[in-house]
């Protein structure tokens, strides 16, 4: 059940922005705990970061009935992984794909193999084709769903290494949106199926692979 909730999560990274910015749909926070994430995110733009994330998180605690230290503290690991995955991926990363290379390294990838991501879709030569996000890498958040897939993936016990590989062959060659979908839902039900989760990202991969390269 966990899992399930970790990609439902990971699926929605816009949903929750769009939550942080609405109040009225959010719980309220008490004045101390308002306080303290207001100044942290104050100190965390200066650095380029984006702070709907840290009041997102900040709601999600209170909804949970968490103490406000105990909130605190989950949003300080937060602005770490922002910060980490801006290291990562480089200034041009954008607002949505920063917060996703968070859920990623949150789920246990090593920055490194974010890195690797960024500069897949830094160097790769194949045109974008996003489907159903607000947009690419530049202008679009072209890793968002590669990320989003990344940290859902690794959720499911694929391996870090297995997981990027695959996902870095798609990135190469342009994969849309619905194809990261479709192979977060086929990966998903093969490992339901029985299926060692590496065989089943290395096998689904493989065969978006070679229908965009026909």
């Amino acid at each position: 059940m966990r899992v399930r909730w970790l990609g439902l999560i990971c699926a929605m990274p816009f949903a929750l922005r769009a939550q942080a910015a609405s109040p009225a749909g959010a719980p309220q926070l008490t004045p101390p705990l308002k306080a303290g994430v207001e100044r942290l995110a104050d100190s965390v733009r200066a650095f380029g970061l984006p702070t709907d994330p840290l009041f997102a998180k900040a709601a999600e605690g209170a909804l949970k009935g968490a103490d406000d230290q105990r909130i605190m503290v989950a949003v300080r690991r937060l602005v770490r992984d922002l910060s980490d995955a801006k290291a990562a991926l480089g200034e041009g990363a954008t607002a949505d794909e920063l917060q996703a290379g968070a859920s990623a390294l949150h789920a246990g990838v090593a920055l490194e193999l974010v890195a690797r991501l960024g500069r897949a879709a830094s160097e790769g030569q194949q045109p974008v084709r996003p489907v159903g996000s607000s947009g690419g890498r530049g202008a679009s958040g072209r890793l968002v769903m590669p990320l989003v897939t990344l940290a859902d993936m690794v959720a499911r016990n694929v391996s870090p290494a297995a997981a990027v590989a695959s996902i870095e062959a798609l990135v190469n060659r342009g994969a849309a949106d619905a194809q990261f979908l479709a192979l977060r839902s086929d990966v998903e039900r093969d490992i339901a199926a029985g299926e060692r989760p590496d065989v089943a990202m290395q096998r689904r991969s493989a065969s978006i692979v070679k229908r965009l390269e026909k």
